[in-house]
């Protein structure tokens, strides 16, 4: 149990340490791409140490990250009105979060069910958002006048 708790801080740790070099990264231009890039590598990765070690929690993680990656790339980098480029971009988000989902009730792992938890959490929160701030915004403009 203790080593999951070091494991659990860890891949926080490591996480707020690549969010904020990324958030760095994006702050330029010109460096847009290289995050993205360095996320779809770092899943790719992930994914294949994980295939290779048999450890399933790394895979998950790991194939969450580069389907991930690849709903972002469609959504920022191709410049279409098609519906199948929004039916990509739906399907491999959805199959990110599916995939986390499906590998916690595959292994149960505590990694795993915080993830989903973090997940559904701020899905809530981005519905709540915006039911609620287009109300808000409203009843203030309604105090201005």
């Amino acid at each position: 149990m203790d080593m999951v708790m070091i494991f659990l801080a860890l891949f926080f740790i490591f996480t707020a340490a690549f969010s904020y070099l990324a958030y760095k990264t994006y702050q330029k231009n010109m460096w847009r791409q290289v995050g993205w890039i360095i996320w779809g590598i770092l899943g790719f990765s992930m994914f294949l140490f994980g295939f290779l070690s048999g450890n399933i929690v790394k895979e998950v993680i790991g194939l969450a990250l580069t389907f991930a990656v690849i709903s972002l790339f469609f959504t920022y980098y191709i410049k279409s009105e098609l519906k199948v480029k929004r039916f990509l971009e739906a399907i491999f988000g959805v199959t990110s979060l599916g995939i986390i989902v499906y590998g916690y009730f595959i292994t149960g792992s505590l990694i795993l069910e915080i993830v989903t938890l973090f997940v559904i959490v701020m899905m809530l929160i981005a519905f709540i958002l915006s039911y609620l701030l287009p109300k808000i915004h409203t009843k203030a403009k309604n105090k201005m006048k």
